[in-house]
């Protein structure tokens, strides 16, 4: 699991924060105070083609495994909730390769990769890590051990919801997020397009909860074979007698795991047609062992890893999805960390002047007390996040919040958070005050933008206007 955004749990006033559209401070969020970042979701539900982007922070609350500034102690933890023991050697390896005991699991990965592939090309037994003086020699196996316990660890962490989960309905965020999603969009749009970096199966479990069908791109029932040429399709009702379509099916998405998923596994085949050779991915259950997994890890070699079967079919989709008119682009929990996602979705932004994004993000912008702080600020809005005198982090998503690109607005602060976001979508069994073109075009021109792109929130043809 990656695309990790920042860590979860500091404090602050639920569902408080701060929305900013190009760089500008244009609501202070709090749980009486919402309308403003509500119209602007209920906005972008009604473009053509939504996209949304799913990453691990939308699991947080539900356990989902940190991968920064861990503690030694912490990653023999996970290595042990997963069923793996720590040797002195693991310890010895781990200390030598987080020496300031705030690990982050792809670095870590990274290195004992890097070792590993060194060792193989050399022909080496032995590979030594250390200063000199101080310089120790570890067995290429031991390497592979402590990388094959890491890599389990984090698979076993991502079956969600956790054990120790306290959440009497776990998958309830999930499913309100999902439930409104494609039930507040027109019936004649096109269906919305989901893609997510999570190796879990929280999405796929909350759809089944709700009974809704989607294209996930597999074939078969009982044998489930990866077959992308089914995006190419979709549901629709018919009527039993004379099999004469109906009309489309309500509520279904086409759902993407771009970095691969728990219960993907990967095996050469022989075509039952020509007899030739071919790698397929198929769906196992969840519980079955972890060996011959379809997942990327976390490392520095995963955008590499994006170039192989089926991954880089996964991610063409994509690519191909951010690059139609009159888009919008919804990320939830994705920091901006994967270099091969943000080339795709920065490279849209460069390329499609119809496209709007929305993010997402718990306190990747400042954290916990400076955000309390700016929504004590009445003075705040309409100023230019760069200069409030707020401390910002050094992250992708604050460089995006501090950005002059009208197109791209940041949701931060504890309203940021998936279960919050969840709250903040329209409800279509309340209605919504934004469902009319005028209102729409209201709603930009009161954000201070010119609805004249397509693909502006709200843009709508001079046809149409009322």
């Amino acid at each position: 699991m990656t695309g990790q955004s920042s860590a979860t749990g500091e404090t602050g006033e639920s569902g408080s924060g701060l929305f900013v559209v190009g760089g500008v401070v244009k609501s202070i969020v709090s749980s009486t105070d919402r309308q403003i970042v509500q119209d602007y979701l209920s906005s972008l539900l009604q473009v053509q083609n939504l996209v949304v982007l799913i990453g691990s922070g939308a699991s947080m609350h539900l356990g989902s495994p940190a991968v920064r500034n861990l503690s030694n102690v912490k990653v023999g933890e996970l290595i042990l909730a997963s069923g793996g023991d720590v040797t002195a050697t693991d310890g010895a390896l781990l200390a030598l390769l987080n020496p300031l005991d705030q690990g982050d699991l792809e670095k870590l990965l990274n290195g004992l990769q890097l070792a590993e592939s060194f060792a193989d090309q050399a022909g080496l037994e032995l590979v030594t890590f250390g200063a000199v003086g101080e310089a120790r020699s570890f067995p290429t196996s031991d390497i592979q051990s402590l990388r094959a316990k890491i890599n389990s660890a984090l698979a076993f962490a991502c079956k969600l919801p956790g054990p120790d989960s306290t959440l009497e309905d776990p998958l309830e965020a999930h499913r309100r997020f999902l439930s409104r999603l494609v039930r507040s969009r027109r019936s004649n749009l096109p269906r919305p397009k989901v893609f997510t970096t999570n190796y879990d199966l929280v999405v796929e479990k909350s759809l089944d909860e709700l009974g809704f069908p989607y294209i996930d791109g597999f074939s078969g029932t009982v044998n489930r074979k990866l077959n992308l040429a089914y995006y190419g399709l979709d549901f629709h009702r018919v009527e039993t007698t004379s099999q004469q379509v109906v009309a489309r099916a309500d509520n279904a998405i086409y759902f993407h795991k771009i970095h691969g998923s728990l219960n993907w596994r990967s095996r050469v085949a022989q075509d039952v047609a020509t007899g030739i050779e071919t790698l397929e991915v198929y769906q196992v259950d969840e519980a079955s062992t972890t060996k011959g997994s379809v997942l990327i890890y976390p490392t520095t070699a995963k955008e590499g890893d994006t170039l192989s079967y089926p991954y880089s079919d996964l991610m063409r989709l994509l690519g191909e999805a951010v690059q139609q008119s009159d888009t919008a682009i919804i990320t939830l929990g994705y920091g901006y960390w994967d270099a091969h996602i943000n080339r795709i979705l920065l490279g849209a932004l460069g390329m499609n002047p119809g496209i709007n994004v929305l993010v997402t993000d718990p306190f990747a912008v400042m954290d916990a007390d400076t955000v309390r702080v700016a929504t004590e600020r009445p003075d705040i809005v309409g100023m230019r996040l760069a200069e409030a005198g707020l401390s910002l982090k050094a992250t992708p998503v604050a460089s995006l919040a501090v950005g002059s690109d009208s197109r791209i607005a940041v949701l931060t602060g504890r309203a940021g958070e998936f279960t919050e976001v969840a709250k903040l979508m329209p409800d279509p069994s309340i209605g919504s005050s934004m469902s009319t073109p005028a209102g729409i075009v209201q709603l930009i021109e009161s954000l201070g933008l010119e609805p004249k792109l397509s693909g502006a929130p709200g843009a709508i043809p001079e046809t149409e206007r009322v």
